[in-house]
């Protein structure tokens, strides 16, 4: 409530000034009693412009502590100390552990049981780098030979 107040404040000071200052460049003035509409007015459209960046901002300082950031960061050793936890995936997280208390309390599920081990990562396999010594002569023999075989299996005309 604080940030709207702030809001429409600067709003409605800044839409103050402006209107004053184009009105006493032809002559009038905003305390003459024919102003009080264009008064009213600055007041409503400076009402209206707070709301409305309010709830931007408001829906903005939401979104951030749900969402991911961006470009991957915070997907490091020290994420949790830094990026906000998500409220789904804490509340998910919760369930899980109680499910997994409740089915050891039963006897469906071992303690030391920490579920599906994750499958090793591949190793990497090594990339031929292309060496320029090979002459031209050994490239183009060996170009061919894979033409001939190729012709051979019916991949070629």
């Amino acid at each position: 409530m604080a940030r709207f107040f702030a809001i429409f404040s600067i709003v409605l000071i800044l839409g103050v000034i402006m209107m004053s200052g184009i009105l006493s460049r032809y002559g009038y003035s905003l305390a003459d009693p024919e102003m009080r509409i264009m008064l009213g007015i600055c007041l409503f459209v400076a009402l209206y412009v707070a709301w409305r960046i309010n709830g931007v901002l408001k829906a903005r300082s939401l979104k951030l502590s749900d969402r991911e950031a961006p470009g991957g960061a915070g997907q490091g050793k020290l994420a949790g100390l830094f990026a906000p936890r998500s409220k789904a995936l804490a509340a998910r997280e919760a369930q899980l552990a109680a499910r997994r208390r409740k089915l050891v309390a039963e006897g469906k599920l071992a303690p030391e049981e920490a579920g599906p081990e994750p499958a090793p990562a591949p190793e990497p396999v090594p990339v031929p780098i292309a060496t320029s010594p090979t002459n031209v002569k050994d490239r183009m023999a060996a170009r061919r030979e894979r033409v001939r075989k190729a012709r051979e299996e019916g991949k070629l005309d």
